[in-house]
């Protein structure tokens, strides 16, 4: 029950403060300082207001009831209308400009008009742009040592207003309170903000790693299993020039041969496929798509691998289903599961391909009646961790087609998965909105 309160409680905090400083996702990091600090600002100067009045301190009273209305323009300014450096800019300026007018109703140098210079320093130098802190280090200098200066040499254009000892403690105390409260505040938040945005970059660093990894694992096999149908047509060439073959041989030697070039194609489409996304990124184009006509053209192209190993192709393709999908997306993804249960189902197996309803979802299923998947291969099957193996005939991937059908699932805002059968084998699942 009070876990429950307690997440309550924390999500109607983490409401309120992107309500107050703005959604992490919509405004920068720096927006999002300023606009805090902006809030606690305008809460301090609205405290000052009837504080400095009972503390007989009326002109400056007056001073921040008149910076009110300007830091509250300020605020609205930087969170709603996202314009950070100018409301910086305004409100360093408004600041250094106000504090030096009660600079002389403060009791000057006596009084607490320098913590308060700065306090202003030290928020102005948070918020601001790199490019600008020489400016406003500049007009700090230039304004507390100029009325320092002044003061120095006309004392009288200072008012006397701490009558008491009292009265001294009175001021200084709750503003040494304030700035350092105030700078504890902003620091705090600083660092974290720091400290999120550095782990944000190592997470990313890690992933670019692991993926460069991935990467040169992959291009490395790429190179490697290219080497086996390119020497497989070389020998074939030179044993027809060096040998007189029979009808018979010469005609089995060209079906392997047309087979061996045919996978070898599928793997170099998958590799294109695979780079233009990493060049260009996913380009999505959801239209209704007849699925019946969009996996009949992958059951002719599949029949030659099916034959070859004597497998049993069967379907139950409702004609009538439609979906909201890329339909070259939703080919490759078919073509990789039947090339897949091809692979992996020996002579005489079966393959079994369904497309059915299942609420407003279309399902289609490749079943087949292989080797199944083992256990250690499983969690990254989806992967782009290569961890390809041979098929039933000897035949060799490079583990990249699983890894596309999911990419290319998510991006059609469908789901893929699979399941090891009880008879043997394994079957996919593929599952996509129906169209209207």
């Amino acid at each position: 029950m009070s876990t429950s309160g307690t997440i309550t409680i924390s999500q109607r905090l983490k409401q309120f403060s992107h309500f107050l400083i703005g959604d992490p996702q919509q405004f920068s990091l720096e927006n999002r300082i300023f606009n805090a600090i902006c809030a606690i600002s305008l809460f301090i100067i609205a405290i000052n207001v009837p504080y400095n009045y009972v503390t007989g301190l009326t002109v400056t009273s007056l001073i921040f009831a008149l910076l009110v209305p300007v830091f509250s323009f300020i605020y609205f300014l930087s969170r709603y209308r996202k314009k950070v450096n100018i409301s910086i800019a305004l409100a360093v300026i408004m600041i250094n400009v106000s504090f030096a007018i009660n600079y002389f109703y403060s009791g000057g140098i006596q009084g607490a008009s320098l913590l308060s210079f700065t306090l202003a320093f030290f928020l102005g130098m948070l918020i601001s742009p790199r490019n600008q802190y020489y400016w406003w280090l500049a007009l700090n200098l230039f304004t507390v040592l100029g009325l320092i200066i002044w003061e120095y040499y006309y004392p009288a254009s200072v008012d006397t207003v701490y009558k008491t000892r009292k009265d001294i403690f009175a001021d200084m105390t709750p503003t040494y309170i304030i700035s350092v409260g105030v700078i504890f505040v902003g620091t705090v938040y600083l660092k974290n903000a720091y400290n999120k945005e550095k782990q944000r970059g190592e997470e990313k660093t890690r992933s670019l790693e692991i993926m460069n990894t991935e990467k040169s694992k992959l291009f490395s096999l790429i190179s490697h299993d290219l080497r086996n149908p390119l020497a497989a047509i070389q020998s074939y060439l030179q044993l027809m020039r060096e040998i007189e073959l029979d009808p018979e041989n010469k005609t089995q030697i060209e079906t392997e041969l047309l087979y061996v070039v045919n996978s070898t194609q599928e793997m170099l489409y998958n590799i294109l496929v695979w780079s233009k996304t990493q060049m260009d990124g996913l380009n999505v184009n959801l239209t209704p798509v007849d699925v019946a006509s969009a996996i009949h053209p992958i059951l002719k192209i599949n029949k030659m691998a099916v034959s070859k190993k004597r497998i049993s192709l069967d379907t139950n393709i409702d004609a009538s289903i439609k979906v909201m999908a890329d339909i070259n997306m939703l080919q490759l993804i078919v073509r990789n599961l039947l090339g897949n249960a091809a692979k992996f189902t020996p002579s005489g197996g079966t393959i079994f391909i369904k497309t059915s309803r299942a609420g407003n979802k279309c399902l289609i299923e490749v079943r087949d009646s292989g080797m199944g998947i083992d256990l250690s291969r499983q969690p990254d099957i989806f992967s782009l961790k290569v961890r390809s193996t041979f098929g039933t005939d000897n035949e060799k991937g490079i583990g990249l087609g699983l890894f596309l059908c999911k990419e290319y699932t998510t991006a059609q805002q469908g789901q893929i998965w699979f399941e090891n059968n009880r008879e043997g084998g394994s079957s996919f699942y593929l599952e996509l909105p129906l169209a209207n």
